[in-house]
């Protein structure tokens, strides 16, 4: 059974969250569930429902809390405003009564095109963003916010370190968002080490949503390939949030065994590597290194990483980690 609550926020603009809590999760006890918010499409002129409900109870059938965001569209579009219906949503979720047993540490979003937008927005202009991001066949650039009438950045201007872990699917034919803005993003993405998966289907038209005969009104809109993405939007979910179970800041390790990306994550500690190694100033070289260790770097070239200047580096980062602990203890 599905719990159903309709909250509104502006009913002028007759914007909000429709919530569909999974009652499944009561009955089982204390276990938690994650949350995904869905965000319908529509160029900001409306919210098309073949990218709402059937969206959200998908996604309760897979085990998941879900709701729908309603948002400024039409005569009332206002992009700050619908950004702050995001806001809102988020507000909602994370007041949830707790017998429904909702994650919030598992909070995604979902957006469709413009909905897409808002959704990518959200996850780089608010300060408090959901955990993981998924985006299908997004509206990005903001060219394309003038074909929507609205007055946004290009998004992909707005990625940084932190940005959610991002999913992204469309398609090369799509007739409607030129792919571009997709691949904008992902380059984007790479560009601040945000991890990302993409499908970028061959086939497709524009506004697909489930693919299938629930969301298809003709055939043309019916593609059981590109339907697999609710599937694989699971499956790396799930991936992304079991992976979070095991960090690096719980994991006790020699600096030796260091990747160069969590050295790099310190100021000063990134300081001190570049006056050893200059090279990796060099942004296409450090994109190289820097999933390996100090270890690995030595192994892999001794004549640029030699044994001298790593232990050097070394020293600077424990003196500098203990440093922090003094600091940590004194406050």
């Amino acid at each position: 059974m599905v719990y159903k609550k309709e909250i509104i926020f502006d009913k002028k603009s007759n914007s909000g969250i429709t919530l569909y809590l999974n009652n499944l999760c009561i009955e089982n006890g204390n276990e938690k569930r994650p949350f995904i918010l869905v965000i319908p499409g529509g160029g900001y002129s409306f919210c098309s429902e073949r990218e709402a409900e059937p969206i959200a109870l998908s996604y309760v059938v897979q085990g998941f809390h879900a709701g729908v965001l309603r948002y400024h569209v039409g005569e009332y579009r206002d992009f700050e405003k619908s950004l702050q219906d995001g806001k809102q949503a988020l507000d909602v979720i994370e007041k949830i009564d707790e017998n429904f047993n909702v994650s919030h540490d598992k909070i995604a979003v979902i957006g469709f095109s413009a909905g897409g937008h808002l959704a990518a927005a959200m996850c780089t202009l608010l300060q408090k963003k959901p955990s993981l991001c998924i985006l299908g066949y997004p509206a990005i650039l903001s060219s394309f916010a003038t074909v929507m009438k609205i007055n946004a950045p290009s998004l992909d201007k707005c990625v940084s370190e932190d940005t959610p872990p991002t999913f992204l699917f469309s398609t090369f034919e799509d007739n409607v968002v030129p792919i571009e803005n997709s691949l904008y993003y992902l380059r984007a993405l790479e560009e601040n080490d945000i991890p990302f998966e993409s499908h970028i289907y061959q086939k497709g038209l524009h506004g697909l949503s489930l693919a299938n005969s629930l969301t298809g009104d003709s055939p043309k809109m019916i593609d059981s390939r590109f339907s697999h993405w609710l599937n694989l939007s699971c499956e790396w979910m799930n991936l992304n949030w079991d992976n979070n179970k095991i960090t690096s800041s719980n994991i006790k390790k020699n600096v030796i065994d260091y990747r160069v990306e969590e050295i790099m994550k310190d100021d000063r500690n990134r300081s001190y590597f570049y006056k050893l190694f200059p090279q990796v100033e060099n942004k296409s070289y450090y994109k190289i290194i820097r999933k390996s260790t100090l270890r690995q770097l030595n192994r892999f070239s001794p004549e640029n990483f030699t044994v001298e200047k790593i232990k050097l580096l070394i020293e600077i980062i424990e003196e500098n980690n203990d440093e922090i602990r003094r600091n940590q203890w004194s406050v």
